[in-house]
């Protein structure tokens, strides 16, 4: 009698904890003021598809670009304006948004070289949604007499169903001086 018992009280004490994970907590409403996560938010722009393949095919068009010399080529890339990031020699980060004229008027020297035999380029995108995401680059290479390594970033967004290059960001820039304004509307 004392085994039925206590088995008896083991079950229903188990099928207890059964019903209760069954049941989901309902989600509490926003707080006063506060959106609504599911409508606005990073809540609302879930990931459906990582377009690995589609990113790859942006950074292949950058070494055909630089491979070519074509600074031109480089600048479809990029969904204007863009922002370029970096920071100066006092480790003071320096951006501001270029339009097309500018992008290329900064471009055009380094584009104007061979690109170097020893570049490597590796890069992984962390997608925010399906139409933005964040590329974390890691490169290396022959620049002048100096070999070596270093990381830079990109945020790219999805335009007309192909990766763009929506801000640039990488070290030591910030002391060189930015491109004067631009004359031109900028090129969509």
């Amino acid at each position: 009698m004392t085994k039925t018992t206590i088995c008896s009280l083991i079950i229903l004490g188990l099928s207890t904890v059964a019903v209760a994970d069954d049941k989901k907590p309902a989600a509490a409403p926003p707080a006063a003021g506060a959106p609504d996560m599911t409508k606005m938010g990073p809540l609302s722009r879930k990931v459906t598809k990582e377009d690995k393949k589609g990113v790859d095919e942006l950074f292949k068009a950058v070494e055909d670009s630089m491979k070519k010399q074509d600074v031109n080529a480089f600048a479809d890339l990029i969904d204007y304006p863009v922002i370029m990031l970096s920071d100066d020699s006092k480790g003071e980060a320096k951006s501001f948004p270029a339009s097309r004229e500018q992008l290329i008027e900064m471009f055009k020297p380094m584009m104007s070289m061979p690109m170097p035999k020893d570049f490597k380029h590796k890069h992984t995108a962390h997608f925010l949604s399906d139409d933005l995401a964040v590329v974390i680059e890691e490169n290396s290479g022959t620049m002048g007499k100096e070999k070596g390594k270093w990381k830079s970033m990109s945020v790219i967004t999805l335009r007309d169903g192909k990766w763009k290059f929506k801000e640039l960001a990488e070290a030591g820039w910030g002391d060189m001086k930015a491109p004067g304004p631009s004359t031109t509307a900028a090129k969509k």
